[in-house]
C-alpha cells in the first residue's frame, strides 16, 4: 500500500469534524500533516468536513483532489486517542518558552472561557490535560498562534511517541471508535519510525469563500523566476 490518511475527529462522535489529518506516504517513508481548514472545491467546505458529509471514502476523494492520493483511510473518533493517551508520559523537548490561551476544558469553546497554559524549556512531561494542551493549544498569548503551530508540536509529540514505543495499538481497542475505509492501513503504519520525515503542507494562502476564512494551495512560482533565483544563487557562488 503506497499511502494511508489517518484522521482523528474533534469530538467523540462520527458526525464531527477530522481535528488532525495525516498523510503517510509509505514510498516517501514521510508523514504531511494537512491542514483542517483547506478549501476542498469537491465539498465545497474545508477539508476536515468531508469525514462528516460522505465519510472516508469522500475524505480520500477530496484529498486526492488536492494532490493527496492514498489508498486507504483509517478515522478514530477522539474517545479512542483520548483512552489510548489516558495512562500515557511523553516527554518532549522546548527550545523556547511557549504561552497559549486554552479553553477551560479540552472541548469547550474558547470564547466561553479560557485559561492560559505554559511550557518551559528545555523540555517537559506531559501527562493528563497537559497532553492534551500541547496537542491542541493554537491561540498563543502573544497574538501569533496559528494552526500550523498547533502541527508542528503533533509532530514532536507523534515522534517522542514512537522513541519511547508506544503501543499503537490501544488507538484500535474500542473498534466502535474506529472506521476503515478501502485495504487494511495497520501494516504501513506499522513500518513508520523517526526516522521518516514529517512536514506540515504550508504552501498554503489564506481566502474567504462562501463567506468562510479557509486556506487554498499557492500558486508555484513562475519558472522564470525559479530560473532568475538560481542564476543569482550561481554569481554569489551559492550552491544550487
Amino acid at each position: 500500500m503506497a499511502a494511508v490518511v489517518v484522521a482523528i475527529l474533534d469530538r467523540d462522535n462520527w458526525d464531527a469534524n477530522t481535528d488532525i489529518i495525516v498523510v503517510v506516504d509509505g514510498a516517501r517513508r514521510r508523514l504531511t500533516w494537512v491542514p483542517r481548514d483547506l478549501w476542498s472545491p469537491l465539498i465545497r467546505d474545508r477539508i476536515n468536513a468531508a469525514f462528516a458529509i460522505g465519510g472516508g471514502s469522500l475524505l480520500l476523494d477530496a484529498l486526492a483532489e488536492l494532490g493527496f492520493a492514498a489508498d486507504s483511510a483509517i478515522c478514530l473518533r477522539r474517545g479512542a486517542s483520548e483512552a489510548a493517551l489516558a495512562g500515557a508520559s511523553v516527554r518532549v523537548p522546548i527550545p523556547a518558552p511557549l504561552d497559549f490561551w486554552y479553553p477551560l476544558t479540552p472541548t469547550s469553546r474558547i470564547e466561553d472561557g479560557r485559561q492560559q497554559v505554559s511550557f518551559r524549556p528545555p523540555a517537559e512531561t506531559l501527562r493528563g490535560a497537559r497532553l492534551h494542551q500541547w496537542i491542541g493549544a493554537r491561540s498563543m498569548v502573544n497574538g501569533q498562534g496559528s494552526d500550523f503551530h498547533r502541527m508542528r508540536r503533533q509532530i514532536v509529540f507523534l515522534r517522542a511517541l514512537i522513541a519511547q514505543d508506544f503501543d499503537f495499538r490501544l488507538l484500535l481497542k474500542d473498534p466502535e471508535l474506529v472506521r476503515i475505509s478501502g485495504g487494511d492501513p495497520l501494516p504501513l503504519l506499522a513500518r513508520v519510525s523517526t526516522s521518516w520525515r514529517m512536514l506540515v503542507h504550508d504552501w498554503v494562502d489564506d481566502a474567504v469563500i462562501d463567506g468562510k476564512m479557509v486556506l487554498v494551495p499557492r500558486k508555484p512560482k513562475p519558472w522564470w523566476r525559479r530560473q532568475l533565483r538560481r542564476l543569482r544563487d550561481r554569481l554569489k557562488g551559492k550552491p544550487t
